[in-house]
């Protein structure tokens, strides 16, 4: 027997160190930069197909209404198909992102935008999510720790593994 008075009857006692706390979730785990990568070059050939074809439209119109290739005034159609291509890229986001949580992008890579709950992000997030792409050099972000884009961190949203 010891010298200190412990009861032999006693239960085992374990000293196996600190019991360990559960640690807080800090939202949703990001997928991988080159998940991301995949996911923005897959987005951005579709975006380079539909901004190509509104191009192609505008030039059609206007070389239709008369407006000669040459001349000043064609610029105005130049602007007028460059604003549709920007509008043409936040509508593939938003429309995308907002049904589905998923662009074709996303889809062919198996992953999904949340929020910080795990949960569909709101119309609100999702619409931030796409004007905040516009940011100039906001694809240079991924490079961080954390491969989550602005658009991303502005929004509250990260792109997860789809279940």
């Amino acid at each position: 027997m010891s010298t200190t008075s412990e009861n032999p009857y006693a239960s085992p006692q374990t000293t196996a160190g600190p019991t360990l706390e559960p640690t807080p979730t800090l939202g949703p785990v990001s997928v991988s930069q080159n998940t991301r990568l995949a996911n923005f070059i897959i987005d951005s050939i579709l975006i380079y197909m539909l901004s190509f074809a509104v191009g192609i439209v505008v030039a059609v119109v206007a070389i239709a209404g008369g407006a000669d290739i040459q001349s000043p005034g064609f610029a105005v159609w130049d602007l007028v198909a460059q604003v549709l291509a920007l509008l043409v890229i936040v509508a593939y986001f938003v429309v995308m992102e907002a049904a589905t949580g998923r662009t074709l992008g996303k889809l062919i890579t198996g992953t999904k935008v949340v929020n910080a709950q795990g949960r569909a992000p709101t119309l609100g997030q999702i619409v931030g999510r796409s004007f905040a792409r516009m940011i100039p050099f906001e694809p240079f972000s991924y490079f961080g720790k954390e491969p989550r884009g602005w658009h991303d961190t502005l929004s509250k949203t990260y792109v997860v593994k789809a279940r």
